[in-house]
């Protein structure tokens, strides 16, 4: 579960915020700074976004896979709800510096909030900060490019950054991303976003959660 939540996260906001040196869809070549502006607009001119996720996680060592289906929620600025429908159902809710995931099974709430003025927060939905995050860290080049998409690869600098190696591919008709690979020592995780829909005038009350009462609430412990 730690592991799941961790690479879901790092998927919101390195696909809201992907950048590099991309061409566009008229052959003109961009630079990073073109593109990163790109994708930041994109995100800007929309108040909320709705999308299907569909994600495998594959051992390295035993090739065993690991399936997880859901609905994702986002609305601006720092607002995401989760909520998987298999294999388990599960609720992931996040509300600025506040993260709880509740398993109703389980009859669990994790929690985690962030201190303010945190560099390191695991939210990584603060435009700018998460793009100049990727940016950054990585070395990113363009392994595919077509008429209606671009696939970036990111290769860390170094091996602080808890991934080998990210694929993010983005349609060029929205500047939007709509699948994600990301590679560690341990495992290989693949995200699909699908039925990517726009402002649904999604609303705020749908991103608050009060664990039941008959809940145990962990802090920090699923993250």
């Amino acid at each position: 579960m730690k592991v799941l939540t961790k690479v879901l996260v790092a998927f919101l906001g390195a696909a809201i915020f992907a950048g590099g040196a991309l061409a566009d869809s008229d052959s003109q070549v961009l630079s990073v700074s073109e593109v990163s502006q790109k994708v930041e607009d994109a995100q800007d001119s929309v108040d909320d976004v709705q999308m299907k996720l569909e994600m495998t996680m594959k051992d390295s060592l035993s090739g065993q896979e690991q399936h997880q289906n859901g609905l994702i929620q986002i609305k601006s600025p720092d607002k995401v709800y989760v909520h998987y429908d298999k294999p388990n159902e599960q609720y992931l809710y996040v509300d600025g510096d506040s993260m709880q995931m509740y398993q109703p099974v389980q009859k669990t709430v994790y929690v985690q909030k962030n201190g303010k003025g945190k560099d390191d927060s695991p939210f990584y939905l603060g435009v700018g900060r998460a793009l100049e995050k990727y940016i950054k860290v990585s070395r990113v080049s363009i392994i595919k490019d077509s008429g209606d998409e671009i696939v970036l690869l990111f290769i860390p600098l170094d091996d602080n950054q808890g991934f080998d190696r990210m694929k993010v591919s983005i349609h060029k008709k929205d500047w939007w991303p709509y699948e994600m690979e990301v590679e560690t020592p341990s495992m290989t995780t693949k995200a699909d976003f699908k039925d990517i829909v726009f402002n649904k005038a999604v609303p705020d009350s749908l991103f608050q959660f009060t664990p039941p009462q008959d809940a145990q609430v962990v802090e920090g412990g699923a993250f």
